[in-house]
Protein backbone atom coordinates (compact mmCIF):
# COMPACT_ATOMS: atom_id res chain seq x y z
CA UNK A 1 0.00 0.00 0.00
CA UNK A 2 1.20 3.53 -0.76
CA UNK A 3 0.53 4.63 2.81
CA UNK A 4 3.32 2.35 4.00
CA UNK A 5 5.81 4.77 2.45
CA UNK A 6 3.84 8.03 2.07
CA UNK A 7 1.56 10.16 4.16
CA UNK A 8 -0.36 13.07 2.71
CA UNK A 9 1.31 15.79 4.76
CA UNK A 10 4.89 14.50 4.31
CA UNK A 11 5.04 14.17 0.52
CA UNK A 12 7.53 16.78 -0.70
CA UNK A 13 9.64 17.31 -3.82
CA UNK A 14 12.20 14.47 -4.19
CA UNK A 15 15.17 16.83 -4.06
CA UNK A 16 14.13 18.33 -0.73
CA UNK A 17 16.55 17.36 2.05
CA UNK A 18 13.75 16.75 4.55
CA UNK A 19 12.15 14.32 2.11
CA UNK A 20 15.40 12.35 1.92
CA UNK A 21 15.56 11.84 5.66
CA UNK A 22 11.88 10.96 5.88
CA UNK A 23 12.25 8.50 3.00
CA UNK A 24 15.01 6.69 4.88
CA UNK A 25 12.79 6.45 7.93
CA UNK A 26 9.97 5.08 5.81
CA UNK A 27 12.24 2.42 4.33
CA UNK A 28 13.47 1.59 7.81
CA UNK A 29 9.98 0.62 8.94
CA UNK A 30 10.33 -2.63 7.02
CA UNK A 31 14.14 -2.77 6.81
CA UNK A 32 15.28 -1.64 10.23
CA UNK A 33 18.45 -3.76 10.19
CA UNK A 34 19.50 -2.26 6.85
CA UNK A 35 18.76 1.28 8.05
CA UNK A 36 20.82 0.70 11.19
CA UNK A 37 23.86 -0.30 9.16
CA UNK A 38 23.28 2.60 6.76
CA UNK A 39 23.53 4.98 9.73
CA UNK A 40 27.06 3.68 10.33
CA UNK A 41 28.17 4.84 6.86
CA UNK A 42 29.27 8.38 6.08
CA UNK A 43 26.05 9.02 4.16
CA UNK A 44 23.89 7.97 7.09
CA UNK A 45 25.93 9.90 9.63
CA UNK A 46 25.89 13.05 7.51
CA UNK A 47 22.14 12.75 7.15
CA UNK A 48 21.67 12.45 10.91
CA UNK A 49 24.05 15.34 11.55
CA UNK A 50 21.92 17.71 9.49
CA UNK A 51 23.05 17.09 5.94
CA UNK A 52 19.41 16.72 4.96
CA UNK A 53 18.99 20.47 5.45
CA UNK A 54 21.91 21.24 3.15
CA UNK A 55 22.00 21.73 -0.58
CA UNK A 56 24.98 19.38 -0.68
CA UNK A 57 23.51 15.96 -1.46
CA UNK A 58 24.26 12.66 0.24
CA UNK A 59 22.87 9.33 -0.84
CA UNK A 60 19.56 8.25 0.66
CA UNK A 61 17.95 4.83 0.19
CA UNK A 62 16.26 5.66 -3.12
CA UNK A 63 19.47 7.01 -4.67
CA UNK A 64 20.81 3.47 -4.87
CA UNK A 65 17.69 1.32 -4.77
CA UNK A 66 15.36 3.47 -6.85
CA UNK A 67 11.98 5.07 -6.20
CA UNK A 68 9.09 3.00 -7.52
CA UNK A 69 11.36 0.67 -9.48
CA UNK A 70 12.97 -1.12 -6.54
CA UNK A 71 14.02 -4.59 -7.63
CA UNK A 72 16.27 -7.27 -6.10
CA UNK A 73 19.91 -7.14 -7.30
CA UNK A 74 19.38 -10.49 -9.02
CA UNK A 75 16.96 -8.82 -11.45
CA UNK A 76 18.87 -7.52 -14.53
CA UNK A 77 16.70 -4.38 -14.47
CA UNK A 78 17.69 -3.52 -10.89
CA UNK A 79 19.86 -0.46 -10.31
CA UNK A 80 22.07 -2.72 -8.19
CA UNK A 81 22.37 -5.61 -10.61
CA UNK A 82 25.90 -6.56 -11.74
CA UNK A 83 25.16 -4.86 -15.06
CA UNK A 84 23.93 -1.56 -13.64
CA UNK A 85 25.58 -1.13 -10.23
CA UNK A 86 28.70 0.67 -11.48
CA UNK A 87 26.57 3.14 -13.42
CA UNK A 88 24.43 3.69 -10.31
CA UNK A 89 27.55 4.46 -8.23
CA UNK A 90 28.82 6.80 -10.93
CA UNK A 91 25.76 8.98 -10.44
CA UNK A 92 27.47 10.42 -7.36
CA UNK A 93 31.01 9.09 -7.85
CA UNK A 94 31.96 9.67 -11.50
CA UNK A 95 35.20 7.68 -11.19
CA UNK A 96 33.55 4.65 -9.59
CA UNK A 97 34.70 1.27 -10.89
CA UNK A 98 33.73 -2.36 -10.39
CA UNK A 99 35.88 -2.59 -7.28
CA UNK A 100 34.27 0.50 -5.77
CA UNK A 101 30.85 -1.00 -6.43
CA UNK A 102 31.87 -3.88 -4.17
CA UNK A 103 31.63 -1.60 -1.12
CA UNK A 104 29.19 -3.06 1.43
CA UNK A 105 26.91 -0.23 2.63
CA UNK A 106 24.82 -2.48 4.89
CA UNK A 107 27.56 -4.79 6.18
CA UNK A 108 27.43 -5.90 9.81
CA UNK A 109 30.96 -6.48 11.18
CA UNK A 110 29.48 -8.68 13.92
CA UNK A 111 28.07 -11.06 11.30
CA UNK A 112 30.89 -13.57 11.08
CA UNK A 113 29.11 -15.84 8.62
CA UNK A 114 28.36 -13.27 5.91
CA UNK A 115 31.23 -10.82 6.46
CA UNK A 116 34.21 -12.85 7.76
CA UNK A 117 36.83 -10.24 6.75
CA UNK A 118 35.04 -7.40 8.51
CA UNK A 119 34.37 -9.58 11.55
CA UNK A 120 38.06 -10.46 11.86
CA UNK A 121 39.15 -6.81 11.58
CA UNK A 122 36.46 -5.62 13.99
CA UNK A 123 37.33 -8.23 16.62
CA UNK A 124 41.04 -7.48 16.18
CA UNK A 125 40.58 -3.75 16.69
CA UNK A 126 38.19 -4.31 19.59
CA UNK A 127 40.69 -6.67 21.20
CA UNK A 128 43.45 -4.09 20.75
CA UNK A 129 41.31 -1.34 22.28
CA UNK A 130 40.15 -3.42 25.24
CA UNK A 131 43.62 -4.88 25.80
CA UNK A 132 45.39 -1.51 25.84
CA UNK A 133 42.89 0.09 28.21
CA UNK A 134 42.78 -2.96 30.48
CA UNK A 135 46.58 -3.13 30.78
CA UNK A 136 47.32 0.56 31.15
CA UNK A 137 44.14 1.18 33.11
CA UNK A 138 45.35 -1.30 35.70
CA UNK A 139 48.82 0.26 35.61
CA UNK A 140 47.29 3.70 36.20
CA UNK A 141 45.08 2.49 39.04
CA UNK A 142 48.03 0.90 40.86
CA UNK A 143 50.09 4.05 40.43
CA UNK A 144 47.28 6.24 41.70
CA UNK A 145 46.65 4.06 44.76
CA UNK A 146 50.35 4.03 45.60
CA UNK A 147 50.60 7.83 45.29
CA UNK A 148 47.51 8.34 47.46
CA UNK A 149 48.92 5.94 50.06
CA UNK A 150 52.23 7.84 50.22
CA UNK A 151 50.40 11.15 50.48
CA UNK A 152 48.16 9.97 53.30
CA UNK A 153 51.04 8.20 55.05
CA UNK A 154 53.25 11.33 55.15
CA UNK A 155 51.57 14.26 53.41
CA UNK A 156 54.10 16.79 54.74
CA UNK A 157 57.08 15.07 53.12
CA UNK A 158 55.09 14.47 49.95
CA UNK A 159 54.17 18.15 49.58
CA UNK A 160 57.68 19.36 50.40
CA UNK A 161 59.22 17.02 47.83
CA UNK A 162 56.76 18.21 45.19
CA UNK A 163 57.59 21.86 45.87
CA UNK A 164 61.33 21.19 45.77
CA UNK A 165 61.11 19.51 42.35
CA UNK A 166 59.24 22.52 40.95
CA UNK A 167 61.40 25.20 42.54
CA UNK A 168 64.88 23.73 42.30
CA UNK A 169 67.87 26.03 42.02
CA UNK A 170 69.63 24.18 39.20
CA UNK A 171 67.91 23.43 35.90
CA UNK A 172 68.80 21.16 33.01
CA UNK A 173 67.49 20.70 29.47
CA UNK A 174 65.02 17.85 29.14
CA UNK A 175 63.45 18.75 25.78
CA UNK A 176 65.12 20.77 23.05
CA UNK A 177 63.24 23.56 21.23
CA UNK A 178 62.83 21.23 18.23
CA UNK A 179 61.27 18.50 20.40
CA UNK A 180 58.91 21.01 21.97
CA UNK A 181 57.94 22.25 18.53
CA UNK A 182 57.17 18.67 17.45
CA UNK A 183 54.96 18.25 20.49
CA UNK A 184 53.10 21.46 19.64
CA UNK A 185 52.46 20.15 16.12
CA UNK A 186 51.19 16.84 17.46
CA UNK A 187 48.89 18.49 20.01
CA UNK A 188 47.28 20.98 17.65
CA UNK A 189 46.77 18.54 14.77
CA UNK A 190 45.53 15.80 17.11
CA UNK A 191 42.96 18.04 18.78
CA UNK A 192 41.81 19.30 15.37
CA UNK A 193 41.22 15.74 14.17
CA UNK A 194 39.39 14.72 17.34
CA UNK A 195 37.15 17.79 17.25
CA UNK A 196 36.18 17.19 13.61
CA UNK A 197 36.14 13.39 13.73
CA UNK A 198 34.33 12.46 16.93
CA UNK A 199 31.03 14.09 15.83
CA UNK A 200 30.99 11.63 12.93
CA UNK A 201 31.58 8.66 15.23
CA UNK A 202 28.98 9.78 17.76
CA UNK A 203 26.53 11.27 15.24
CA UNK A 204 23.51 10.27 17.35
CA UNK A 205 24.25 12.76 20.17
CA UNK A 206 23.05 16.34 20.40
CA UNK A 207 26.56 17.63 21.05
CA UNK A 208 27.79 15.99 17.85
CA UNK A 209 25.07 17.71 15.81
CA UNK A 210 25.85 21.07 17.45
CA UNK A 211 29.62 20.76 16.99
CA UNK A 212 29.33 19.48 13.42
CA UNK A 213 27.03 22.36 12.55
CA UNK A 214 29.47 24.82 14.10
CA UNK A 215 32.51 23.60 12.17
CA UNK A 216 30.66 23.01 8.91
CA UNK A 217 27.75 25.35 8.65
CA UNK A 218 25.20 24.36 6.04
CA UNK A 219 27.34 22.31 3.61
CA UNK A 220 28.62 20.03 6.38
CA UNK A 221 30.33 17.50 4.18
CA UNK A 222 32.31 19.98 2.10
CA UNK A 223 33.56 22.09 5.00
CA UNK A 224 34.07 19.39 7.62
CA UNK A 225 35.80 17.12 5.12
CA UNK A 226 38.21 19.87 4.11
CA UNK A 227 38.91 20.64 7.77
CA UNK A 228 39.64 17.00 8.53
CA UNK A 229 41.83 16.58 5.49
CA UNK A 230 43.65 19.75 6.46
CA UNK A 231 44.31 18.11 9.85
CA UNK A 232 45.29 14.75 8.35
CA UNK A 233 48.21 16.37 6.55
CA UNK A 234 49.83 18.24 9.48
CA UNK A 235 49.44 15.20 11.73
CA UNK A 236 51.92 13.47 9.43
CA UNK A 237 54.46 16.29 9.72
CA UNK A 238 55.62 15.52 13.28
CA UNK A 239 56.24 11.90 12.28
CA UNK A 240 58.17 12.94 9.18
CA UNK A 241 60.13 15.52 11.16
CA UNK A 242 60.91 13.00 13.91
CA UNK A 243 62.08 10.43 11.37
CA UNK A 244 64.20 13.07 9.66
CA UNK A 245 65.71 14.18 12.96
CA UNK A 246 66.41 10.57 13.91
CA UNK A 247 68.15 10.08 10.57
CA UNK A 248 70.38 13.12 11.11
CA UNK A 249 71.15 12.06 14.67
CA UNK A 250 72.02 8.56 13.49
CA UNK A 251 74.35 9.98 10.85
CA UNK A 252 76.15 12.02 13.49
CA UNK A 253 76.46 9.01 15.79
CA UNK A 254 77.86 6.81 13.04
CA UNK A 255 80.65 9.30 12.35
CA UNK A 256 83.67 8.75 14.58
CA UNK A 257 84.48 12.12 16.24
CA UNK A 258 88.20 11.39 16.05
CA UNK A 259 88.58 10.19 12.46
CA UNK A 260 85.40 11.57 10.89
CA UNK A 261 84.70 8.18 9.30
CA UNK A 262 81.40 6.31 9.42
CA UNK A 263 81.43 3.15 11.57
CA UNK A 264 78.41 0.82 11.52
CA UNK A 265 79.38 -0.73 14.84
CA UNK A 266 78.47 2.57 16.49
CA UNK A 267 74.88 2.03 15.34
CA UNK A 268 74.18 -0.56 18.05
CA UNK A 269 74.90 1.95 20.78
CA UNK A 270 72.73 4.56 19.12
CA UNK A 271 69.75 2.23 18.71
CA UNK A 272 69.86 0.49 22.06
CA UNK A 273 71.68 2.99 24.24
CA UNK A 274 70.06 4.91 27.11
CA UNK A 275 69.28 7.92 24.90
CA UNK A 276 67.32 5.84 22.37
CA UNK A 277 63.50 5.57 22.30
CA UNK A 278 63.70 1.90 21.32
CA UNK A 279 62.63 -0.38 24.22
CA UNK A 280 65.40 -2.50 25.74
CA UNK A 281 65.76 -5.15 28.41
CA UNK A 282 66.38 -2.38 30.92
CA UNK A 283 62.87 -1.06 30.31
CA UNK A 284 61.46 -4.48 31.21
CA UNK A 285 63.49 -4.43 34.42
CA UNK A 286 62.21 -0.92 35.18
CA UNK A 287 58.64 -2.04 34.57
CA UNK A 288 58.97 -4.95 36.99
CA UNK A 289 60.65 -2.74 39.59
CA UNK A 290 57.87 -0.20 39.22
CA UNK A 291 55.23 -2.88 39.85
CA UNK A 292 57.04 -3.96 43.00
CA UNK A 293 57.05 -0.34 44.15
CA UNK A 294 53.30 -0.09 43.51
CA UNK A 295 52.76 -2.87 46.05
CA UNK A 296 55.36 -1.56 48.50
CA UNK A 297 57.69 -4.49 47.80
CA UNK A 298 60.67 -2.51 46.58
CA UNK A 299 62.22 0.91 46.06
CA UNK A 300 61.00 3.19 43.29
CA UNK A 301 63.21 2.63 40.22
CA UNK A 302 65.70 5.36 39.31
CA UNK A 303 64.87 5.91 35.64
CA UNK A 304 67.20 7.13 32.93
CA UNK A 305 66.42 9.79 30.33
CA UNK A 306 63.31 7.96 29.06
CA UNK A 307 60.92 5.74 31.00
CA UNK A 308 59.22 2.64 29.63
CA UNK A 309 55.81 4.36 29.44
CA UNK A 310 57.29 7.32 27.59
CA UNK A 311 58.78 4.99 24.99
CA UNK A 312 55.40 3.32 24.55
CA UNK A 313 53.72 6.71 24.06
CA UNK A 314 56.35 7.71 21.52
CA UNK A 315 56.18 4.53 19.44
CA UNK A 316 52.37 4.42 19.64
CA UNK A 317 52.27 7.68 17.67
CA UNK A 318 53.93 5.98 14.71
CA UNK A 319 51.48 3.07 14.83
CA UNK A 320 48.58 5.53 15.05
CA UNK A 321 49.84 7.60 12.12
CA UNK A 322 50.18 4.44 10.04
CA UNK A 323 46.78 2.97 10.95
CA UNK A 324 44.77 6.20 10.85
CA UNK A 325 46.73 7.67 7.95
CA UNK A 326 46.47 4.66 5.64
CA UNK A 327 42.81 4.00 6.42
CA UNK A 328 42.08 7.70 5.98
CA UNK A 329 43.68 7.68 2.55
CA UNK A 330 41.51 4.72 1.53
CA UNK A 331 38.37 6.61 2.57
CA UNK A 332 39.63 9.81 0.97
CA UNK A 333 40.46 8.20 -2.38
CA UNK A 334 38.22 5.11 -2.51
CA UNK A 335 38.05 4.94 -6.30
CA UNK A 336 41.85 4.89 -6.51
CA UNK A 337 42.36 2.08 -4.00
CA UNK A 338 39.49 -0.02 -5.37
CA UNK A 339 41.17 -0.19 -8.78
CA UNK A 340 43.43 -2.88 -7.28
CA UNK A 341 41.65 -3.81 -4.03
CA UNK A 342 38.14 -5.20 -3.39
CA UNK A 343 35.38 -2.79 -2.40
CA UNK A 344 35.09 -4.14 1.13
CA UNK A 345 38.51 -2.60 1.83
CA UNK A 346 36.58 0.65 2.34
CA UNK A 347 34.56 -1.03 5.09
CA UNK A 348 37.81 -2.28 6.66
CA UNK A 349 39.29 1.22 6.48
CA UNK A 350 36.27 2.67 8.26
CA UNK A 351 36.53 0.14 11.11
CA UNK A 352 40.28 0.67 11.56
CA UNK A 353 40.03 4.45 11.29
CA UNK A 354 37.15 4.72 13.74
CA UNK A 355 38.45 2.34 16.40
CA UNK A 356 42.06 3.53 16.22
CA UNK A 357 40.87 7.14 16.56
CA UNK A 358 38.84 6.22 19.64
CA UNK A 359 41.83 4.35 21.08
CA UNK A 360 44.16 7.29 20.48
CA UNK A 361 41.78 9.89 21.89
CA UNK A 362 40.84 7.79 24.90
CA UNK A 363 44.45 6.89 25.67
CA UNK A 364 45.76 10.46 25.38
CA UNK A 365 42.95 11.99 27.45
CA UNK A 366 43.20 9.39 30.23
CA UNK A 367 46.41 7.35 30.47
CA UNK A 368 48.78 9.93 28.98
CA UNK A 369 47.17 12.76 30.92
CA UNK A 370 47.59 10.81 34.15
CA UNK A 371 51.23 9.95 33.47
CA UNK A 372 52.09 13.59 32.79
CA UNK A 373 49.53 15.67 34.70
CA UNK A 374 47.15 13.75 36.95
CA UNK A 375 49.79 12.18 39.19
CA UNK A 376 49.71 13.83 42.61
CA UNK A 377 53.35 14.84 42.29
CA UNK A 378 52.61 16.56 38.95
CA UNK A 379 49.05 17.85 39.43
CA UNK A 380 47.61 20.12 38.09
CA UNK A 381 50.03 20.15 35.14
CA UNK A 382 53.62 19.30 34.32
CA UNK A 383 55.01 22.19 32.26
CA UNK A 384 58.25 20.48 31.22
CA UNK A 385 57.13 19.97 27.61
CA UNK A 386 56.64 23.74 27.33
CA UNK A 387 59.64 24.91 29.33
CA UNK A 388 61.92 22.10 28.16
CA UNK A 389 63.72 22.12 31.50
CA UNK A 390 63.85 19.94 34.59
CA UNK A 391 65.20 20.77 38.05
CA UNK A 392 68.12 18.94 39.58
CA UNK A 393 65.86 17.87 42.45
CA UNK A 394 63.41 16.25 40.05
CA UNK A 395 66.20 14.55 38.13
CA UNK A 396 67.51 13.01 41.35
CA UNK A 397 63.99 12.06 42.41
CA UNK A 398 62.74 10.52 39.15
CA UNK A 399 65.67 10.15 36.74
CA UNK A 400 68.68 9.54 38.92
CA UNK A 401 70.29 7.12 36.46
CA UNK A 402 70.27 9.85 33.83
CA UNK A 403 71.85 12.37 36.22
CA UNK A 404 74.50 9.90 37.38
CA UNK A 405 75.30 8.94 33.79
CA UNK A 406 75.78 12.57 32.71
CA UNK A 407 78.04 13.18 35.71
CA UNK A 408 80.10 10.04 34.96
CA UNK A 409 80.44 11.05 31.29
CA UNK A 410 81.32 14.64 32.20
CA UNK A 411 78.39 15.96 30.15
CA UNK A 412 76.21 17.49 32.86
CA UNK A 413 77.17 21.06 31.98
CA UNK A 414 76.05 20.46 28.38
CA UNK A 415 72.47 20.20 29.69
CA UNK A 416 72.64 23.03 32.22
CA UNK A 417 70.34 25.95 31.44
CA UNK A 418 69.78 29.41 32.89
CA UNK A 419 66.55 30.22 34.65
CA UNK A 420 64.71 32.12 31.90
CA UNK A 421 61.37 30.42 32.47
CA UNK A 422 59.75 33.41 34.19
CA UNK A 423 59.57 35.41 30.94
CA UNK A 424 57.42 32.88 29.07
CA UNK A 425 55.79 30.66 31.65
CA UNK A 426 52.53 32.65 31.58
CA UNK A 427 52.01 32.05 27.86
CA UNK A 428 53.17 28.44 28.05
CA UNK A 429 50.90 27.60 30.96
CA UNK A 430 47.95 29.28 29.26
CA UNK A 431 48.48 27.12 26.16
CA UNK A 432 48.96 24.07 28.34
CA UNK A 433 45.73 24.58 30.24
CA UNK A 434 43.91 25.32 26.97
CA UNK A 435 45.08 22.05 25.40
CA UNK A 436 44.57 20.16 28.64
CA UNK A 437 41.08 21.56 29.19
CA UNK A 438 40.03 20.88 25.60
CA UNK A 439 41.11 17.27 25.97
CA UNK A 440 39.13 16.84 29.19
CA UNK A 441 36.00 18.33 27.62
CA UNK A 442 36.33 16.00 24.63
CA UNK A 443 36.85 13.05 26.98
CA UNK A 444 33.65 13.95 28.83
CA UNK A 445 31.70 14.15 25.57
CA UNK A 446 33.08 10.80 24.38
CA UNK A 447 32.21 9.06 27.66
CA UNK A 448 28.72 10.58 27.56
CA UNK A 449 28.19 9.44 23.98
CA UNK A 450 29.31 5.88 24.71
CA UNK A 451 27.16 5.71 27.85
CA UNK A 452 24.17 6.99 25.88
CA UNK A 453 24.56 4.24 23.31
CA UNK A 454 24.89 1.54 25.96
CA UNK A 455 21.68 2.73 27.63
CA UNK A 456 19.77 2.61 24.37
Amino acid sequence: MCTACHTAHEIEPPLNGHFKKVSDQRCGKCHQDRLTRYHETYHGKAMELGQAASKVEVAACYDCHGHHDVLPPSDPASKLSPTNIVQTCQTCHPKANAGFAGYLPHADPLDRENYPQLYAVFMGMTGLLVGVFAFFGGHTALWLFRSVYLYLHDSKTFRETKIETQQGGEWFTRFTPFERFLHLLVVTSFLLLVITGMPLKFYYTDWAKTLFSFIGGAPHRAVAASVRRGGDLPVLRPARAAVGAAGLATARVLRDPQTGRFQLRRLTGALFGPDSMIPTLQDWRDFLAHQRWFFGKGAKPAFDRWTYWEKFDYLAVFWGVFAIGLSGLVMWFPTVFTTFLPGWIINVALIVHSDEALLAAGFIFTIHFFNTHFRLEKFPMDTVIFSGRISKTEMLHERKRWYDRLVAEGRLDEYRVRDEWERSKGIARTLGYLFFGTGLVLLGLIVYAMATRLVH
